[in-house]
């Protein structure tokens, strides 16, 4: 029984020393796996990184180029533009500026308004047609709701003076 212990026993070292050798043998394998395991880590942290740095610029880009955003620009083009018609006729009607003058700037000062009105309400109605579309219960909507303030005041000279 005490052979047949001592034969196990050295079998068992035989099997644990080849074992041992084929693990050896794999190591270089475990190795180089590791450090393309690492690498690929660093490849992803690295487009991690890149991902959430271009997700930050879009959120920045969205936010300054949005629909809104663009609608108070050309609110304020507007009403910059209607207010320099004001100052031109306030300066016309106090005899500062000369007829021709008068009438050349005028008029540009007025087809840069009706340009940009134009194009307040077209973007008006595209961003109601887009609501519309995404909520079909969704409000109304007053086209002229950014409308200037100065229209009201200037209605009764666009029939008279400006093109």
């Amino acid at each position: 029984q005490f052979q047949s212990l001592q034969l196990e026993r050295e079998m068992c070292l035989a099997s644990n020393c080849t074992l041992a050798r084929v693990n050896l043998s794999l190591r270089p394998r475990l190795e180089d796996g590791k450090a393309s395991l690492a690498i690929k880590y660093q490849e992803l942290r690295e487009i991690r990184e890149a991902c959430w740095d271009k997700q930050q610029r879009l959120e920045a880009y969205l936010e300054n180029w949005s629909p809104q955003r663009a609608l108070g620009q050309l609110q304020a083009k507007l009403d910059a533009s209607e207010a320099e018609s004001e100052a031109q006729i306030e300066q016309f009607l106090a005899q500062d500026l000369p007829l021709g003058s008068f009438l050349e700037s005028f008029c540009q000062s007025r087809t840069r308004s009706h340009i940009c009105r134009t194009q307040l309400e077209k973007l008006q109605e595209l961003l109601q047609k887009d609501q519309v579309g995404r909520d079909p219960a969704g409000p109304a909507g007053d086209p002229g709701a950014l409308a200037s303030p100065a229209r009201g005041r200037l209605a009764p000279l666009r029939s008279g003076l400006a093109p």
